[in-house]
């Protein structure tokens, strides 16, 4: 039976050996990490854009930009990403574009009748508009933004609604505006949710995630 003992012997240690070879051999599924995108080194670049070197790890970075917006709805916004304290890892982008919808509030016949309407509209909680007092069709009319969508437009005066605007109204003017386009850099994860979440109070708007 000695041969029978040296035989388990031999089995065993050979066991032991594939056991360590097994243990020790690379996870090919660790690689997949260093092809992830980092999020918590997030790069944004404001316009124009320039080549960004790679890190040393080789690893690619990532922003967010969201946009565009007239001056009126950019002052919503600043307030919104207010309490994220981002600093200066947002920059913004500014181009000339054509605004094809606004949401207003008719002629009111006079000045007068215009600045009481405004005051009306500061008492609400409502201070990112525009007076009219310009000679023209839409003299005395205040202007309460300017949207390339339609679907901007709707949501925004359904946002006015419920702050008890009753009289604002939707129109087609075409107009030259400046509209802005903000960039994020290096949001993490927690930061990336929050923005996402932000970005549905703004159905005007557009997001996305793209390399810098």
């Amino acid at each position: 039976m000695r041969w029978l003992f040296f035989f388990l012997l031999l089995v065993n240690f050979a066991l032991a050996g594939y056991g360590y070879i097994q243990h020790t051999r690379p996870n090919p599924d660790a690689k997949i990490i260093d092809f992830q995108m980092n999020a918590d080194k997030i790069r944004i670049v404001s316009e124009p854009v320039s080549p960004v070197a790679p890190s040393a790890a080789g690893q690619r970075t990532a922003c967010l930009e969201w946009g565009n917006f007239d001056d009126l709805e950019l002052k919503r916004v600043s307030r919104a990403l207010s309490s994220m304290e981002l600093g200066e890892r947002i920059t913004v982008r500014k181009r000339e574009v054509t605004a094809n919808w606004w949401v207003f509030m008719p002629p009111q016949g006079s000045r007068a009748r215009m600045d009481r309407k405004a005051d009306e509209l500061v008492d609400l909680g409502i201070t990112d508009f525009v007076k009219i007092p310009e000679a023209g069709r839409w003299r005395y009319a205040i202007s309460l933004g300017a949207f390339q969508k339609e679907k901007g437009a709707r949501a925004y005066l359904a946002e006015l609604r419920r702050k008890g605007i009753r009289t604002g109204e939707i129109g087609r003017r075409e107009q030259r505006m400046p509209q802005t386009t903000l960039v994020i850099r290096a949001p993490s994860r927690a930061e990336s949710r929050q923005l996402v979440e932000l970005a549905r109070r703004f159905p005007g708007s557009d997001m996305r995630a793209t390399e810098c």
